[in-house]
């Protein structure tokens, strides 16, 4: 074949046909080295030849057959695949339920783990994240491990949200306020000047007769007249009559009977009058006007989880929703939770149940590392009270230490060289104390012991 039936007659364009397509092969650049055999040509035209590798009916065929389809989909006629567009929304819809129950069951579950950490903090103990999962806490969705790190950041990020809250609602302090004297201080009257002689308040020229005024404005009664002014009958000689506000000038009736034992209307004989009930029934007590009224009557009606309150027929009852008790959120109370970060976990106690000193103990306690727990207890007490430790203490919760614990954590101490300032004293009765010395002396820390042994128990 020459060289012009394998360019397919090339023209003076520079563009070549294919022989069989009839395609146009690519356009010949400036500079490029022509070809020279077939099979060059071959190769360089092989982006037109690509589509004489597949017939056109053959692709429409296999793509009609769903060959290029993806699974679950149907190929049209046009051999594009079509796509169920109801499925979507449906699937979106079941996606947001599914994030929101998950949401919901996080949220109940924070809240229950609270509940259960006060509850173990009024029993003086701390809690572990494991026993969450014991407890039957931890989300289905979630793994303990995941549920542990949950409960640590919804504590972190609610105090520091409680921190900035606290730093932005407080005051800045206001600056001092320097006072200077105004007139001559400490000037006898006679060898003041003139103008230095202070000038007497204005009010006083008024006298009472301007508190007077300001009183009937205060006081006036409903019917326009101050009080005062009218009939002497409109005030009572009891504080129940100045209270009610009745009309009562012109009433003999209202008034307080000679004998002190009140009027024709007190029927208990105090000086009230009957008006009292009317006041209380028309703005007094629970009326239109008192101060505990409000749009919702049962505003303050604790109403248990899965019901709702519902007027039937006249009457206010509580009826079933329908929903679980995990269907409903439950309040979330952490203000008072802290955390205690050990070797391996963290401990969570409540402040307000269990002070920071029983908590730190317990901790150390849970940490299950004697020497320092030791060390700590006698150099707190021996700072702190000043006293030295009594050894039987460490019997009591939350160390529950015997004995045998006792000698071999001492016995630890002194072979570890670590801890020099800890030492031992004993009562004159035999018993234990231990004290550090860097809060007591030797002879002050025996002077204690023994007294604390000893001499308290004949003062008793």
């Amino acid at each position: 074949m020459g060289r012009e039936a394998a360019m397919g007659g090339a023209g003076s364009d520079g563009l070549g046909l294919d022989g069989a397509s009839g395609e146009e092969c690519a356009p010949r650049t400036a500079g490029v080295t022509e070809v020279s055999d077939e099979g060059s040509c071959a190769t360089a035209c092989a982006p037109s030849l690509a589509p004489d590798a597949l017939d056109a009916d053959e692709v429409r065929a296999g793509v009609g057959d769903g060959a290029f389809a993806e699974a679950g989909e149907d190929a049209g006629a046009d051999g594009v695949a079509e796509v169920d567009e109801g499925a979507l929304p449906a699937a979106d819809a079941d996606a947001e339920a599914e994030a929101r129950a998950r949401a919901l069951a996080e949220h109940n579950a924070l809240a229950r783990v609270f509940d259960d950490v006060r509850a173990q903090s009024a029993s003086s103990r701390l809690v572990t994240p494991a026993r969450w999962a014991e407890i039957g806490l931890v989300p289905a969705h979630l793994t303990p491990d995941e549920f542990e790190m949950l409960v640590y950041e919804y504590l972190e990020d609610d105090r520091a949200a409680r921190a900035e809250a606290a730093a932005a609602a407080a005051e800045p302090e206001p600056a001092p306020v320097f006072r200077t004297a105004t007139r001559a201080v400490g000037i006898p009257a006679f060898l003041r000047s003139a103008d230095e002689e202070p000038e007497e308040p204005a009010a006083e020229e008024a006298g009472e007769p301007a508190r007077v005024s300001q009183d009937e404005e205060m006081c006036e009664a409903g019917d326009g007249e101050p009080v005062g002014k009218g009939d002497a009958g409109a005030v009572s000689g009891n504080a129940e009559g100045g209270v009610v506000g009745t009309e009562s000038s012109g009433d003999p009736g209202g008034a307080s009977s000679p004998d002190g034992s009140g009027g024709a209307g007190s029927p208990d004989g105090l000086g009230r009058s009957d008006s009292l009930d009317g006041a209380v029934g028309s703005g007094g007590f629970g009326g239109s006007g008192s101060v505990g009224d409000s749009d919702d009557p049962f505003a303050g009606l604790n109403i248990p989880a899965g019901y709702r309150l519902e007027e039937i027929e006249g009457e206010y009852v509580l009826v079933e929703t329908g929903e679980g008790e995990d269907d409903v959120e439950l309040a979330i109370d952490c203000e008072h939770i802290a955390t205690l970060v050990g070797a391996h976990s963290y401990y969570v106690y409540d402040r307000s149940i269990m002070t920071d000193t029983y908590a730190h103990w317990a901790f150390l306690a849970a940490e299950d590392d004697r020497v320092v727990t030791f060390v700590e207890c006698v150099r707190e007490d021996s700072r702190v009270y000043p006293r030295p430790l009594a050894a039987s203490s460490l019997k009591n919760p939350p160390f529950r230490m015997t004995d045998e614990d006792i000698a071999a954590t001492w016995e630890a101490v002194q072979a570890s060289g670590e801890h020099p300032d800890v030492e031992r004293t004993v009562a004159s009765n035999g018993d234990v104390y231990f004290f550090s010395t860097n809060h007591l002396s030797p002879a002050y820390a025996a002077s204690l012991a023994e007294w604390d042994a000893v001499e308290r128990r004949l003062h008793m």
